[in-house]
C-alpha cells in the first residue's frame, strides 16, 4: 500500500504539466508563424509605405527625411495607368466569374470522363503554363486577321482572363454542394422555368463563391505582369508596367508612391466586393 500512494499523487500532477507544455509549444509555434508572416508579407508593405514618403533613403535603417513630393510628382500618365489597372481588373474579374459559374454549372454532375474531363482539363490548363508562354501564345494567335487584337487592350483582357478563369471556375465548382442540386430539382419539379431556378435558387446560394471569385480575379488581374508585358499594345500601360519601368531606371521612391496608391485602391475595391448588401424586407 505504501508503494501505490506516490503513484496516485504523481499522476494528477503530471497532467497539468503536460497541458502547460502543450500550451507553451503551441504559443511558440504561433509566434514563429506570426513572425515569418510579418517578415515575408507585412514588412515589405511597410517598407514600400516608408519609401513613398521618404525624402532620401540610402544606407540607413529609416529614411533620413519625409516628404510628399513623390506623390506630387505623379502625372496624368500614372493616374491613367491606375485607372486602366482598375478597369481591366473589374472587367477580368466579372468575365472570369461569369464564365467560371457557367462552366461549373455545365459540368455539375457530369462524369469526369470523356468530354467532361476534357473541358475540365482545358479550363485548368493555364495554371500549368508559364504566364509568359501563355502571353506569347495569345499574341501569336491573335496578331493578324481575321481576329487581330494586337493593337487593342482586348488582348490584355483575353490573356488575363485565361489566367484568372481556373481560379474562378474552382470557386464556383466548390460551392455546388449536393444540397443545391436537390433544391434545383425541387424547384424544377414545382414548375419553375430554368431562368427562375437560376435567378432565385442557384445564384443566391452562390453569393459567397461569387464574392470570392470576384475578389480573387480582381487581385490576380491587378498583380499580373508576365503575360501582360508580352502582349500589351503601344500606348497601353497598367500600374505594374509603369512600376517595372521606373524600377529599371532606378526610380524606386516614385515607384513606391504609385504602388502605395494602387494598394489603397485595390483594398478599397476588394472591400467594396466583400461588403454585404442588406436584404430587402418583404412588405
Amino acid at each position: 500500500m505504501s508503494n501505490a500512494q506516490p503513484a496516485s499523487v504523481t499522476l494528477p500532477l503530471a497532467q497539468p504539466r503536460r497541458h502547460l507544455l502543450r500550451r507553451t509549444l503551441s504559443a511558440i509555434g504561433v509566434t514563429i508563424a506570426a513572425l515569418i508572416c510579418f517578415w515575408l508579407f507585412v514588412l515589405p508593405v511597410i517598407v514600400v509605405a516608408l519609401s513613398s514618403v521618404a525624402a532620401h533613403w540610402s544606407g540607413t535603417i529609416f529614411p533620413t527625411g519625409f516628404s510628399l513630393r513623390w506623390f506630387e510628382r505623379l502625372g496624368g500618365s500614372d493616374i491613367d495607368a491606375l485607372t486602366m489597372s482598375i478597369v481591366i481588373g473589374f472587367t477580368v474579374a466579372a468575365l472570369g466569374t461569369a464564365l467560371g459559374v457557367w462552366l461549373a454549372l455545365a459540368l455539375e454532375g457530369r462524369d469526369r470522363k470523356g468530354l467532361g474531363a476534357l473541358v475540365d482539363t482545358v479550363a485548368m490548363l493555364p495554371n500549368g503554363v508559364p504566364s509568359v508562354v501563355l502571353g506569347l501564345a495569345v499574341l501569336i494567335a491573335y496578331h493578324k486577321r481575321p481576329i487581330d487584337l494586337s493593337g487593342s487592350s482586348a488582348i490584355v483582357i483575353l490573356v488575363q482572363l485565361a489566367l484568372v478563369l481556373p481560379f474562378c471556375y474552382r470557386c464556383a465548382a466548390a460551392a455546388l454542394r449536393p444540397e443545391l442540386t436537390t433544391l434545383r430539382e425541387a424547384a424544377a419539379s414545382l414548375g419553375a422555368p430554368p431562368a427562375m431556378v437560376l435567378r432565385s435558387v442557384v445564384l443566391p446560394q452562390l453569393v459567397p463563391a461569387l464574392r470570392a471569385s470576384l475578389a480573387l480575379g480582381f487581385a490576380l488581374s491587378l498583380g499580373e505582369l508576365g503575360a501582360t508585358l508580352t502582349v500589351y499594345p503601344p500606348g497601353f500601360a497598367t500600374v505594374p508596367i509603369v512600376v517595372v519601368g521606373q524600377v529599371e531606371r532606378g526610380y524606386y521612391l516614385p515607384a513606391s508612391a504609385l504602388s502605395l496608391i494602387m494598394l489603397c485602391a485595390s483594398l478599397a475595391a476588394l472591400s467594396l466586393i466583400a461588403v454585404k448588401m442588406p436584404r430587402r424586407r418583404s412588405a
